[in-house]
């Protein structure tokens, strides 16, 4: 109701921007090839395997909503007039001895915490967040009898509606956030400006934080900086920087093999399978998320047995044959 009463102002205003004729503007440019990815040691695969140190690590995907756009708005491959519905996944991860990790939180019940940009929507750039009853993650974990207190880590891809829905929801969890992308929020809010949905300021008090560093930690695989987040070879942060300045992804070594998980790195598998690049506005630099594709895409050749799974689509996992990781949806 609010955001139609907001569009129907904005039309009112006279401010509605012209529609493009012929191509769209919002379309980017790739920029050359990068010709300095790391190549992946042949020894690789098999030093994750021999390195981890963890009896069990299994992994779950729980889907905790959609969002709904046009195609061309996150994949130049697709048609703008195509109507996407993208999952919005969290990912619990068991790990034998560290206990629940998450990566993501997905969706808030709160929609003051999954804004639709009216914007957006007037500039052909819908992307519109849906949660149905039920369907957020505390409701989803209570239904596989994991409470909020028995979850002790939480990573975040980004500070994005769709990664950090629920930060502070669970209390007794150490939230893992990239410093770089923890700052670059705080900077965003205007001196005397009214608090976001995340807004560092207001959450830091009430969040056991560990902010990472990942410049200053050694590459990864063909990534340029990783982080072993256990120190036992199982769950490794690489840094993913480009859609927004701190993009984490994780990596884990699961007993049936690796998963890379790009979180707000990628939105769909088009993003590092053809290197398809979003419209303007879906990053924050172009030649740093250029780049974070290629690491992907290497990655994924690098790897045969590794499983890729974009941030907004879990087809891939579904498409891959691996049955260790369920996927968990109410609909």
């Amino acid at each position: 109701m609010r955001r139609g009463l907001l569009l129907a102002a904005v039309l009112a205003s006279g401010c509605l921007p012209e529609l493009p004729q012929g191509k769209n503007p919002w379309l980017v440019q790739a920029p050359p090839h990068p010709t300095d990815i790391r190549k992946i040691p042949h020894t690789f695969a098999l030093s994750q395997i021999a390195g981890r140190r963890a009896d069990s690590v299994r992994m779950e995907a729980v889907n905790t909503g959609t969002i709904r756009t046009h195609g061309e708005t996150v994949s130049s491959m697709k048609s703008f007039h195509a109507k996407l519905k993208l999952d919005v996944p969290a990912f619990v991860i068991r790990h034998s001895s560290a206990g629940v990790i998450l990566f993501g939180t997905g969706l808030s019940t709160d929609p003051a915490r999954r804004p639709d940009s009216v914007l957006d929507m007037i500039s052909q750039r819908p992307f519109s967040f849906k949660q149905k009853r039920g369907q957020d993650l505390l409701t989803q974990l209570a239904a596989i009898n994991i409470a909020p207190s028995d979850v002790r880590w939480v990573v975040l891809s980004s500070l994005e509606p769709d990664q950090a829905g629920l930060l502070d929801a669970f209390p007794e969890a150490t939230v893992v956030v990239s410093r770089r992308e923890w700052e670059w929020r705080g900077e965003r809010r205007a001196p005397g400006g009214a608090a976001g949905p995340f807004d560092p300021a207001a959450l830091e008090g009430r969040l056991k934080l560990s902010l990472v560093e990942l410049s200053n930690q050694p590459s990864f695989g063909p990534f340029e900086n990783g982080m072993d987040l256990l120190g036992d070879g199982s769950v490794v942060l690489v840094g993913l920087p480009g859609r927004t300045p701190g993009t984490l992804g994780l990596w884990a070594n699961l007993d049936a093999g690796p998963v890379l998980l790009t979180g707000s790195a990628c939105y769909v598998l088009d993003n590092y399978l053809d290197l398809a690049l979003p419209v303007k506005g879906r990053f924050f630099d172009l030649e740093e998320y250029w780049r974070t594709l290629h690491m992907v895409q290497a990655a994924m050749k690098g790897v045969p047995r590794l499983v890729v799974v974009p941030g907004n689509q879990l087809a891939p996992l579904k498409l891959s044959g691996r049955t260790d990781v369920p996927i968990h949806s109410r609909r």
